[in-house]
């Protein structure tokens, strides 16, 4: 699987995500529900430096590919 997958099923799933954002160095998440996240399925990805609730957001910085991950993840959250 894919980084964006790996992550996408450590949120909860497409279904769980209300919506997506990122900034130049985090990728944010909004859930519907915060408890279904998987911590230590993030954490044991290489790719994720730090990962963080805060300001309402599930956000995770990734230490490269950013922008590659966010677009993967817009495609997902379509299907």
């Amino acid at each position: 699987m894919s980084l964006a997958q790996e992550l996408l099923a450590a949120v909860g799933g497409r279904e769980n995500v209300a919506s997506l954002t990122r900034c130049w160095a985090r990728l944010r998440f909004e859930l519907h529900d915060t408890d279904l996240v998987d911590e230590a399925a993030v954490a044991a990805q290489d790719q994720v430096a730090i990962a963080v609730h805060q300001r309402g957001q599930y956000q995770i910085a990734l230490r490269s590919g950013l922008l590659e991950t966010f677009d993967e993840l817009t495609v997902l959250l379509r299907r």
